[in-house]
């Protein structure tokens, strides 16, 4: 059975063990359930019910960090008479991607201030990254590295 479904269902009887069917007892009832199934899962296979939903809350938390540090750099950017930045065009090796996590990785740099793709290669190798802050190619790369393995690792 699907554990998801399971956890419905454990809702259900949650509703029902109190007698009470409004949004609030059915969240508790889910919330309840998900700490069960995670819990009795988690001694029978290596990744236990729910654990998805711990990397991509681990992920929001990596990618809401990285979002502010480049926001605070884009702000001191544009409150301040000089200017640091240092701009780029990079071509990314993205070989091995499929199209969903091309696409998802090209919307969280797009997302980053500072950051634009630029282009996608006609053969799906490369993205072509308009870096406003990439003083060396290595460390640009370094940081695109980590938030694709994280990416990867996290969501997909």
């Amino acid at each position: 059975m699907n554990l998801f479904f399971l956890n419905i269902l454990l809702a259900l009887l949650w509703c029902f063990t109190w007698g009470s069917f409004d949004i609030y007892m059915l969240a508790a009832g889910f919330l309840l359930g998900y700490v069960v199934l995670g819990l009795y899962t988690r001694g029978t296979s290596s990744r236990g019910y729910g654990s998805k939903v711990r990397d991509l809350v681990r992920f929001l938390g990596y990618f809401i960090r990285i979002l502010i540090k480049a926001n605070i750099q884009i702000a001191i950017e544009v409150l301040t008479p000089t200017h640091y930045q240092t701009p780029r065009i990079i071509r990314y090796p993205i070989e091995g991607l499929s199209d969903a996590q091309i696409t998802t990785l090209a919307n969280s740099i797009t997302l980053t201030p500072g950051t634009l793709v630029v282009d996608v290669s006609r053969d799906h190798r490369f993205l072509y990254i308009h870096c406003m802050y990439a003083r060396d190619r290595e460390g640009a790369v370094r940081e695109l590295d980590e938030l694709r393995h994280r990416l990867l690792s996290e969501v997909f």
